[in-house]
């Protein structure tokens, strides 16, 4: 404000002197220059401090000496010099509000009543008065728009200052919170990768970079995969649109799928999830995908594999040789066996080494990578009755009762040898673990969806929600098989599995402690209208 009112009236004061020389005679000229240089001159001082309290009112109050003086003494030669009274009035107006207005309201009077108390214009007639009335309204008119454009913009700055104040701390918080989600996701060993709506990654942490980068391609660029993925066989290999990154961008659910990663020499296993999100509206906000690394435990798998079959081989020859000639000795020495006492030893050796020779059988059932059907159109209630009546003696010793409840003409294209080595391991598993008294209800029946139905319910020990989460895993035993000491290793259900998976069928498991198991498997009919992969479904018992 002070700079272009000093400008103003020295170029005014100076151009109307040199106009009109005799001017610069004028004490009234003099007085109002001398005012403006004082003011102006406290500008030069050292320390601003003063300028940030009341005391800076006394810069305007002498310019208003100074713009009545010089107005004065130039009224008749440049009247308009008098608006330059506005800039000190606006500086009132702005800094020190509704009093200031009163101050403006006073000075203008007394800028425009200075002419007429001098005697420089005379105030006689009615158009004097208008001119002495209307320099201090039109003044505190603009004054007041000043005064009330500067409060509503001091408002608004203020709601923007706390708006940009809040702004601030949103995105302080922001940073904060995507700095600790990004040590988090840093820090977990899983690969984690998020892409918004138009598959743009958004998100993704260095173990998923990393994973990427051994299969050659990035996050962040389509086409999302690479040359080198191969299927959990470790031999197929899966074309571009079918891995992991571009199947969930589709919308595809993936849950725990298993792909190895990189070329050989460098190839790692990884176990993928994706999942979309979206908001409350049902929008589409993005896609999650999610690998971990089971190189070990696929490695580890592998070599279990590996183990089983070379360990069962390696049994099965020697167990042969001890059969066979068992077998011989028993037929050579015939009717003196008996007579040297050691028919009994050879029955024993027999007994013990067919039993070995199943559980190697098992063993090597277990490790068989496929299991290779030999289908037939099958009486499946010939197969369920001769099953349950290989038991029937064991039965009648442990005093349990089994009972058989099977329709006839259950015609299915099954493998008659595998279905009836399933039935077999469920009954003998129930008989397993069903106490003196119990019962042993074996079920077989046709269903309306052209399926068979075999079911076998005992009244045993039951299990717990966490042991029938794992009885299809191999060498799974159950604390209260292990506590009782009862025999076997733990792949009979594995087995069963396995058989009804190759046939296109399902199984399911209730049971509860004490309250006993009932097993249900469900094979089609028509293995043209079996499910390449079955499951494992709840079942509500009978």
């Amino acid at each position: 404000m002070q700079l272009p009112f000093l400008v103003g009236v020295t170029v005014a004061s100076i151009a109307t002197v040199l106009a009109v020389p005799e001017l610069s005679h004028s004490p009234l000229l003099w007085a109002g220059l001398s005012a403006l240089t004082i003011a102006s001159g406290v500008f030069l001082l050292p320390s601003k401090n003063w300028m940030m309290t009341a005391w800076v009112a006394v810069i305007p109050m002498l310019d208003v000496i100074c713009i009545a003086g010089v107005r004065t003494a130039l009224l008749a030669y440049l009247p308009t010099v008098g608006m330059l009274c506005l800039l000190p009035f606006a500086w009132i107006a702005y800094r020190f509000r509704w009093p200031g207005l009163t101050v403006v309201l006073v000075s203008g009077a007394l800028i425009a009543a200075l002419p007429f108390a001098l005697g420089v214009r005379p105030a006689t007639t009615l158009l004097a008065i208008v001119n002495v009335l209307a320099l201090p309204f039109i003044a505190t008119g603009i004054s007041l728009a000043i005064h009330l454009g500067a409060r509503s913009f001091e408002k608004r700055r203020a709601i923007a200052e706390e708006a940009t104040a809040a702004l601030r701390g949103a995105l302080n918080e922001s940073n904060e919170t995507q700095l600790l989600l990004r040590s988090v996701l840093d820090t977990v060993t899983g690969a984690v990768a998020y892409y918004n709506a138009r598959d743009e990654l958004i998100l993704a942490n260095s173990t998923a970079e990393k994973m990427v980068d051994i299969v050659g391609f990035r996050l962040d660029i389509p086409p999302f995969a690479g040359p080198d993925v191969l299927a959990a066989d470790r031999k197929t290999p899966i074309s571009l649109d079918q891995q992991i990154i571009p199947r969930a961008l589709r919308g595809e659910v993936i849950a725990s799928h298993m792909e190895w990663l990189g070329q050989p020499g460098n190839q790692i296993a990884i176990m993928a999830s994706s999942r979309r999100v979206h908001r409350e509206d049902g929008t589409l906000l993005g896609t999650v995908i999610v690998a971990y690394d089971v190189t070990e435990l696929a490695n580890a798998i592998e070599v279990r594999e590996e183990f089983l079959t070379t360990v069962s081989h390696e049994l099965r020859t020697p167990l042969t040789s001890i059969i066979g000639y068992t077998e011989e000795i028993v037929d050579v020495l015939g009717e003196r066996a008996q007579h040297l006492g050691i028919d009994a030893w050879l029955a024993t050796i027999e007994r013990n080494a067919d039993t070995l020779m199943k559980r190697v059988n098992d063993l090597l059932h277990v490790a068989d990578a496929e299991l290779v059907l030999e289908r037939q159109q099958t009486d499946v209630d010939v197969i369920v009755r001769r099953a349950v009546e290989q038991f029937t003696v064991v039965a009648e010793r442990t005093g349990i009762v089994l009972d058989t409840r099977v329709e006839t003409d259950l015609l299915a294209d099954v493998d008659p040898r595998r279905f009836g080595q399933a039935v077999e391991n469920l009954v003998g598993n129930a008989l397993k673990f069903t106490a003196r008294g119990g019962t042993v209800t074996v079920r077989a029946h046709r269903q309306e969806s052209d399926t068979i139905c075999v079911s076998v319910a005992d009244t045993g020990i039951g299990m717990t929600p966490d042991e029938q989460r794992r009885i299809f895993d191999r060498f799974y035993r159950a604390q209260a098989v292990r506590e009782n000491a009862l025999q076997g290793i733990g792949v009979g259900l594995s087995i069963v599995k396995t058989i009804v998976d190759a046939h296109g069928g399902k199984i399911a498991v209730v049971s509860a402690p004490g309250a006993g198991t009932t097993v249900q498997i469900d094979v089609p009919m028509n293995p043209a209208v079996a499910t390449s992969h079955a499951h494992a479904v709840a079942i509500t018992p009978h």
